[in-house]
């Protein structure tokens, strides 16, 4: 079948990042841009995700980045004339054990760093703050009043609208299936209905089908399709509507209100994954191998989060949420070009972080592929940091759902 499009750039995924990207591209460049989805815009991972919008990282270079999804958040309530439904209710982090404190303290020094507000606050203020939390008097606390959560699938949507006031097109119910090429140059897609569409760069930001995407071209993605998960209790006195969310270390742990519940979220011990050559086309419904309903993950998690959250055992569980997370070794995201492939561009490996992140990894990819200076470095995403690597082997797998279990932070 003939060619149909011929844009400069064609984005793979319309989902938040796929949508923030064409949405950055076309605000600062004349390119022609064309997002291709096989679903529906935010259909997949995005709109399962908690969506914690904590402003400190553990590296200065994520917390720049997270600090642009907010500046990106204004900018576009601005354009609507109405707010998006951020939920500016800050976050709360708590700790009775020396590693959890150490990481408040931490956390305290990096805010400093960075000009965001965080204030130490005693035991008794934290319950005040978060009613639902019994901490004892000789734990430390951390308030962080500017952090929030959001809609994710009304922050992508409204992506999505500003790109598409700046004339870029969305291909929606349309399956990419090959990666065309043009010796080591990567030329274009070609779509399930035979059609193709040619461009200067493709950038693949499929979730955690990139790296099925990518392998065509010979680009292997340092990351593994690994569980994420939370809960959502039925409503309960004690949950305030507009309490904060809560980051527990102790327990790996955290908490926010949701509909007049709790929605809480706990790590896995042992991370739980799937085979990144076996998703299927469309997440919805999906269930891991192993522990599909979660109870595994609930009652290993159950003693160490009640510890600091006894409501536990008045909350009716009203929702369990299992998605998946494309994670990496080292917990930083996969963005740019791989070294080699001309006309390749990724952006993936959000390691639970995509929607926090979507306007500082949109920022930064237009600003690659425009030439421009990053506002962070590029250094720690490189594609190629790995080294050689076989994302679909068992023991790389095992090392990116161990970063995964080993995440403390919100």
């Amino acid at each position: 079948m003939p060619t149909t499009y011929h844009p400069d750039v064609v984005i793979i995924g319309g989902g938040i990042l796929g949508c923030a990207i064409a949405r950055y591209l076309s605000r600062g460049s004349d390119l022609s841009i064309v997002v291709v989805e096989r679903h529906g815009l935010g259909e997949q991972t995005t709109s399962y995700a908690a969506s914690l919008l904590t402003r400190v990282r553990p590296h200065r270079a994520l917390t720049d980045m997270v600090m642009e999804t907010f500046r990106a958040i204004d900018e576009l309530s601005d354009a609507r004339g109405e707010p998006l439904p951020l939920r500016r209710v800050g976050s709360l982090h708590v700790s009775a054990r020396p590693e959890g404190r150490r990481q408040l303290e931490a956390t305290s020094q990096r805010a400093a760093e960075a000009g965001v507000v965080a204030e130490p606050v005693s035991a008794d203020d934290g319950m005040a703050l978060a009613p639902w939390l019994s901490l004892s008097s000789d734990t430390s606390a951390l308030w962080i009043p500017d952090d929030g959560y959001i809609d994710p699938y009304a922050l992508c949507m409204a992506y999505a609208d500003d790109a598409r006031r700046q004339g870029v097109r969305f291909l929606l119910k349309q399956t990419v299936t090959e990666l065309l090429t043009q010796g080591a140059r990567v030329s274009g897609v070609r779509l399930a209905s035979g059609e193709s569409i040619s461009s200067g760069l493709v950038i693949d930001a499929a979730g955690p089908w990139s790296t099925a995407l990518a392998r065509q071209v010979g680009v292997h993605l340092g990351m593994a399709p690994v569980r994420s998960h939370y809960w959502i209790s039925a409503e309960h006195p004690r949950i305030t509507s507009n309490g904060p969310m809560t980051i527990l270390p102790d327990s790996g742990a955290y908490a926010r209100p949701e509909v007049g519940g709790l929605l809480f979220g706990l790590r896995d011990a042992q991370a739980v994954v799937a085979d990144p050559a076996s998703l299927p086309d469309s997440l919805q419904g999906f269930r891991f191998d192993t522990d599909p309903t979660g109870e595994i993950a609930l009652e290993s998690g159950y003693e160490a989060l009640r510890a600091q959250l006894p409501v536990l055992d008045e909350l009716p569980l009203a929702h369990y949420i299992s998605n998946v997370s494309s994670y990496t070794p080292d917990g930083f995201y996969l963005m740019g070009p791989m070294p080699g492939v001309d006309g390749f561009v990724a952006a993936t490996g959000c390691s639970g972080a995509g929607i926090g992140m979507s306007g500082g990894i949109a920022r930064f990819i237009a600003e690659q592929v425009t030439g421009q200076p990053t506002f962070v470095p590029p250094e720690p995403f490189r594609l190629d940091r790995f080294g050689a690597i076989d994302s679909f082997d068992s023991n790389f797998i095992r090392l990116c759902s161990e970063a995964r279990a080993q995440k403390r932070t919100g």
